[in-house]
Order: structure tokens, then C-alpha cells, then sequence
């Protein structure tokens, strides 16, 4: 399967927390929200296998993998959202990139996944 056949046949989701306002009419979290994003994907930096990752240092065992949110145009995706995908969870790390004028128009987003 080619890449493009393998991005536009994944998918992902995107965990949202809605705000609702309490007693007093103050906004406060509220319950979270999971939407389905077909056509979507999360792969390595520049669509290469290597991808990014770094470790700390000290006694420390936080690893952080870096990677791109491929979705299509008009994917509505905020910086405090979590991207779900294939069991692993990635936050949302900046605004939405997008390449509108080619023929594989989409939005790419930095997420990064921190275990440890």
C-alpha cells in the first residue's frame, strides 16, 4: 500500500474538553468529547520512519516522541486537544499548518507523546 493510500485510510480521534458553567455562571471543565477523524493519521516528522524523540536526564525515565497530525482540510483541531490514535495519546503542540492548493490538500499539527 503506498502512503498516501495508507494516510487516507487511517484514522484518528480527538479528545475535546467542553467547558459548561456552574451555579454561580463561572465556565469550568466539563466532560470530555471524543470526535472521529477519518482520513487522518499521526506519523513521523518529514514522513519518514526515523521520527524525533529525546530522553531526560537525571533519574528521570520521560521519553518525548514527536510527530505529525495528518488530517484533511477543515479537521478542527485546538491546541489544548489530545490526539488519540492507535492506543497512544498526543498532545496538541501549536496551530494547525495547511496546505490547501495541492492535490493532497490537509492539516498538519505537531503533537508529541510523553511516557515515563
Amino acid at each position: 500500500m503506498s502512503l498516501i493510500g495508507a494516510i487516507r485510510g487511517d484514522s484518528v480521534q480527538i479528545e475535546r474538553r467542553t467547558r459548561v458553567q456552574d451555579s454561580t455562571g463561572s465556565w469550568v471543565p466539563g466532560p470530555k468529547v471524543l470526535i472521529d477523524v477519518a482520513g487522518a493519521t499521526v506519523m513521523s516528522l518529514y514522513g519518514v520512519t526515523v521520527g524525533s524523540s529525546s530522553e531526560a536526564d537525571g533519574a528521570e525515565n520521560t521519553v518525548i516522541t514527536r510527530r505529525v497530525l495528518n488530517a484533511p482540510v477543515g479537521t478542527d483541531v485546538r491546541p489544548d486537544d489530545v490526539i488519540i490514535h492507535r492506543g497512544r495519546r498526543y498532545a496538541v503542540k501549536g496551530e494547525e499548518l495547511e496546505f490547501p492548493l495541492t492535490s493532497l490538500a490537509h492539516i498538519e499539527v505537531q503533537v508529541e507523546e510523553v511516557t515515563g
